[in-house]
């Protein structure tokens, strides 16, 4: 899918679908198909670089609308904070669990 539309559209619409998703089980195994997907799939290159250029705006924006979502995972969550270089929420992340 993301190979014909924009990755960061279809990562901003799913993350927030499953926000209001009520069934936390499905949330968590939808949250850890799309991570997986993000981190390793050649497609989302960009999306990852994105994400890596934490200090715009935009990239800010996009991490924000996936953690909401990511957070139905905390291994998934973890590892959005070290994709997106966020090393120090990442380490109280890992602290808390």
């Amino acid at each position: 899918m993301c190979v014909l539309l924009n990755p960061e559209d279809v990562y901003r619409m799913f993350s927030e679908i499953l926000e209001e998703e009520n069934d936390p089980e499905f949330s968590l195994a939808m949250v850890d198909t799309l991570n997986s997907i993000l981190l390793t799939a050649p497609e989302l290159f960009e999306l990852r670089d994105a994400l890596k250029d934490f200090e715009t705006k935009e990239s800010h924006s996009l991490f924000v609308c996936l953690y909401k979502t990511w957070c139905h995972n905390p291994i998934a969550a973890v590892a959005l904070c070290l994709l997106s270089q966020n090393y120090e929420h990442a380490y109280n992340l890992v602290s808390n669990l």
